[in-house]
């Protein structure tokens, strides 16, 4: 396997341009209102003027995914990205799920963008184990280029490879669940925040400011839609005996649609004019159906400079098994 470490595979092309069609479907499915991405009145006031539909930065991985067939876009290479989940598959370590995901945007796309990425395998670890069952970790660096070449977003995304269990994950972690915290507690019960869809000034914030909390019911629509919207069309996210084979209890969310949420928390409450330049998201307890996931941040540093400010912050979302996601952001404020 260490053979496969530093080899850059690639191209693998997108079947379509950038559509507006599969940016309002990731919105619809994400629940993101922004105006940026769809109301062309409102794009109107940035620098995307008449360049059509605004992709959310999120969508990086979706362009360039396998379609239904789970083949590649023509064009591609025939080198196959995942030779390393074939070959721990043969080894007795058939499951496989993502634990984090670190991302730098250097810009957003546009209706009309093409995409294409590549993939280098930069580390695998030794044997682990963990409640899921013994296995690998390994780390790929993806870079995303347009059809300039010019590179608009890089990421590194960490796998666990692995023979599962016999328990199903989150069973004996539900326990622990967050003391402090009742994200079962009803939605109607919260009070409803949605976003105002202002921007904030970096006058308006200070270090250690609380964001807003955002409740998220987890249902079997979200985990299958996100799915789809997300183009990821792998068993464990829309069937129960493949999720249970892999040691979980139902069918769990997957990371991009995780990773959508997470995005569209932090930019509602920074408003449309903030762009996501940095979004690390760490996995670990699973999303599964009747769940809710409760979405916390606090500003962690604030930056000024002659090229404008911008706003760290950490946030979690936490389930009834305990986080399931924790990260980091970084966003370009507008209001100044």
């Amino acid at each position: 396997m260490q053979q496969l470490v530093g080899s850059r595979l690639g191209p693998y092309n997108s079947f379509n341009p950038i559509t507006r069609v599969q940016i309002w479907q990731w919105c619809c499915a994400m629940g993101d209102h922004s105006p940026l991405y769809l109301d062309e009145h409102y794009q109107t006031q940035t620098e995307y003027a008449g360049q059509g539909a605004v992709a959310p930065p999120a969508m990086m991985q979706v362009w360039t995914m396998r379609d239904f067939n789970d083949d590649y876009a023509p064009g591609s290479t025939v080198d196959h990205p995942y030779q390393i989940m074939l070959d721990l598959t043969q080894m007795g370590f058939p499951a496989n799920v993502a634990v984090s995901y670190d991302i730098n945007f250097h810009r957003y796309l546009v209706e009309g963008d093409r995409v294409h990425h590549y993939k280098t395998v930069v580390d695998i670890s030794e044997m682990k184990k963990t409640a899921l069952g013994e296995g690998y970790f390994f780390t790929d660096r993806m870079e995303y280029l347009d059809q300039n070449g010019e590179l608009f977003a890089e990421a590194l995304i960490t796998y666990f490879q692995y023979r599962p269990t016999g328990n199903p994950a989150g069973e004996a972690s539900s326990a622990g669940a967050n003391a402090n915290a009742d994200p079962q507690q009803p939605p109607e019960a919260r009070e409803d925040r949605q976003p105002d869809y202002k921007d904030l000034a970096v006058g308006q914030l200070s270090e250690g400011d609380v964001l807003p909390e955002l409740l998220i019911p987890i249902t079997h629509k979200l985990i299958v839609g996100g799915a789809i919207a997300t183009q990821d069309f792998i068993p464990v996210h829309h069937n129960m005996a493949a999720a249970q084979a892999a040691a979980m209890p139902d069918i769990f969310m997957n990371i991009l649609t995780t990773s959508g949420l997470c995005a569209r928390y932090v930019a509602d409450w920074a408003g449309p004019g903030s762009r996501l330049r940095k979004l690390k998201l760490r996995l670990m307890a699973p999303n599964t159906p009747g769940d809710n996931m409760l979405m916390q941040g606090k500003i962690t540093a604030l930056t000024q400079t002659q090229n404008g400010s911008t706003v760290n912050v950490e946030f979690s979302g936490i389930n009834r098994s305990g986080p399931h996601v924790m990260g980091a952001a970084t966003l370009a404020l507008a209001g100044d």
